[in-house]
């Protein structure tokens, strides 16, 4: 995933959110090996962003490694 440009300029962004949700970042956080959670979130927003283009572009299907497949819906 690509890193936001050094000459980009940053904001800080402080977030209220519940403990099951910052258990659920720092899971993945762990899982992904990503090196904040700002990277998580980074990384979740830039997913989210191609899944909303998908949704416009039409059907967004998700196939199990068994083959079987379900329609993902995007709000």
């Amino acid at each position: 995933m690509p890193r936001i440009p050094l000459d980009e300029t940053k904001v800080r962004l402080d977030l209220n959110v519940t403990q099951r949700l910052r258990n659920r970042l720092l899971r993945l956080r762990a899982e992904t090996e990503a090196d904040s959670l700002t990277e998580v979130i980074r990384r979740a927003v830039a997913v989210y962003e191609v899944l909303v283009a998908a949704r416009y572009n039409g059907r967004i299907i998700l196939r199990a490694k068994d083959g079987t497949e379900r329609e993902l819906l995007v709000t």
